[in-house]
């Protein structure tokens, strides 16, 4: 599926996946689903929106709102999202979010995507974290692997890798070296496509 540029979904398989948000009630759904999981993100996407909406076990965290085109906004207000949820057909996934996890999304700083993209085949992924680490770089590393599904999000804060997010992780934030490890080996064994956005930080 794809997604609008300035939006940024965690690369676990959705806890549940394939609805519509025509037979869906948003503020039920939420209620069961934190009952349920404790804490997650809904992914809902149209022609011309798209949207997630953060929730922990006990609020609604934050929602982010973009339009196509557009960039990514987060809302301060449910509302907005409620609003949006009920006047436009969305498909919608739900993403499981482990409590470590879920403010980091609900609450990540604005980005700037790098529209260029670097190849392992060119720079080597340990080399290439060596240089951010000299650069002191706040962002993330969006690592596709070239003719498979799986991938990978880095996170760095100040140069130091804070953890990543996995096609075959779980709870949307690993901080274990055993996935990196994994990541890297993958990797090395085909070839990587490696993306950039860099935080950025409040005037």
């Amino acid at each position: 599926m794809l997604h609008y540029k300035d939006m940024l979904i965690p690369r676990e398989k959705p806890y549940l996946q394939g609805l519509n948000s025509y037979y869906l009630h948003l503020e039920k759904f939420i209620e069961h689903m934190q009952g349920e999981i404790g804490s997650g993100g809904i992914h809902c996407l149209s022609n011309n929106l798209e949207m997630l909406v953060f929730f922990s076990e006990n609020e609604i965290i934050s929602s982010l709102v973009q339009e196509k085109g557009g960039k990514a906004n987060f809302t301060p207000s449910y509302e907005v999202a409620r609003g949006s949820f009920y006047s436009t057909s969305f498909s919608v996934q739900l993403y499981q979010l482990g409590p470590h996890a879920i403010f980091f999304w609900a609450q990540m700083p604005p980005f700037q995507r790098a529209k260029s993209a670097l190849r392992s085949t060119e720079i080597p992924l340990p080399d290439l974290i060596f240089r951010l680490k000299q650069k002191h770089f706040s962002g993330f590393i969006d690592v596709q692997l070239a003719n498979k599904p799986d991938s990978g999000i880095l996170f760095f804060n100040e140069g130091e890798r804070i953890g990543g997010s996995f096609t075959w992780g779980k709870d949307g934030m690993s901080t274990e070296d055993e996935d990196y490890n994994l990541l890297l080996s993958r990797v090395q064994n085909g070839e990587g496509i490696f993306t950039f956005g860099s935080f950025i930080k409040d005037e």
